[in-house]
């Protein structure tokens, strides 16, 4: 081999090393990259994950809540639907009750109207002067109940409620020619004043106070 082949043949083979060592480094480099980004990307998909997982948590959270709240929104409108039925049944015993004891009730609230007429009408002519008249005390009932108990329930005003009223209020007290749709009780017209003393109407204002007394009977375990 001659000098120039010698020098050929070393710089092939320092060429050739060098190549070598350029595309180790650049495998080396390489796999670093894709290390980096395997480790990255499983970084990411982790983040991920445990995002999905909170936000399912919370998806599956927000579910049992509003769940959770339609049941009670269903429970709490069955039970009171409930009490309302206990309120309809108990005027339904009512206007069942045999008549002389439904008479004397309806005759106990005709009473108590014509007190209330009295008592305003004295109240107005104390403050204001105003001439109380003499209007009737008409006792309007259902068309049912008009025919049934309406001539006893004035019958009994005239004859036993003396004492409470003076002869000339008794005279008053009538029975109304027309009827009206009303439930049951009954209504004291006099002139262009109205007192309902209808038993719907009745119980209705009272449920404020009975309705913890009903809601206790019906569900005493809570």
């Amino acid at each position: 081999m001659t000098g120039l082949e010698k020098i050929i043949s070393k710089i092939d083979e320092d060429t050739d090393a060098e190549c070598k060592s350029l595309i180790d480094e650049a495998n080396a480099e390489a796999e670093r990259i894709k290390e980096d980004y395997a480790a990255k990307r499983d970084a990411a998909i982790a983040s991920m994950n445990e995002r999905l997982e909170r936000e399912a948590e919370s998806v599956v959270a927000r579910a049992k809540s509003s769940s959770a709240m339609s049941r009670r929104n269903i429970m709490a409108g069955a039970r009171s639907r409930n009490v309302d039925l206990a309120y309809t049944m108990a005027l339904k015993k009512i206007y069942s009750s045999p008549r002389e004891s439904y008479a004397e009730l309806v005759t106990s609230l005709a009473v108590d109207a014509i007190k209330r007429h009295i008592d305003a009408a004295e109240e107005r002519t104390s403050r204001y002067g105003e001439s109380a008249g003499s209007y009737p005390f008409e006792l309007v009932f259902n068309e049912h109940d008009r025919e049934e108990i309406g001539e006893f329930v004035v019958f009994s005003i005239k004859n036993n409620y003396k004492r409470e009223f003076k002869s000339e209020e008794l005279r008053r007290v009538t029975l109304s020619e027309g009827s009206v749709a009303i439930d049951g009780g009954v209504i004291v017209r006099c002139g262009n004043i109205e007192e309902n003393r209808t038993l719907s109407l009745i119980a209705e204002s009272c449920r404020t106070r009975l309705d913890p007394l009903v809601y206790e009977a019906l569900y005493p375990e809570e």
